[in-house]
């Protein structure tokens, strides 16, 4: 392989880095679950995926211990996403960790 291929390979197959980060959960609003971002979609991300990950943290320490319906308010299923919606681990353990997890229409799938 020649060095032009080289670099195009190292380049296609190089770790991106995140423009920024957002706290993505579901929210229960007249019944019903929606998916949500914290900063909000029109909103500069937050530039820190320590700081997305304390949010998430912060967030699920608001929500009810065991909701067995969707009540208006509800979060369930946060995690922090990258710039592209990509899931990040966190940033201690390298899990893909989501709390507060329950079954909704869009849970997201568990990356074991």
């Amino acid at each position: 392989m020649n060095i032009n291929e080289a670099l195009d390979r190292i380049d296609a197959e190089w770790i991106r880095k995140p423009i920024g980060f957002r706290v993505k959960y579901d929210f229960c609003e007249n019944g019903r679950w929606q998916t949500e971002y914290s900063p909000e979609e029109s909103a500069p991300p937050l530039k820190s995926e320590v700081t997305a990950w304390r949010l998430a943290w912060k967030l699920a320490q608001t929500c009810q211990s065991d909701p067995v319906l969707c009540k208006d308010g509800d979060l369930a299923n946060i995690f922090v996403v990258d710039d592209q919606g990509t899931r990040i681990p966190t940033y201690i353990t390298g899990n893909y960790d989501v709390y507060h997890p329950i079954k909704t229409l869009k849970s997201p799938k568990r990356i074991e």
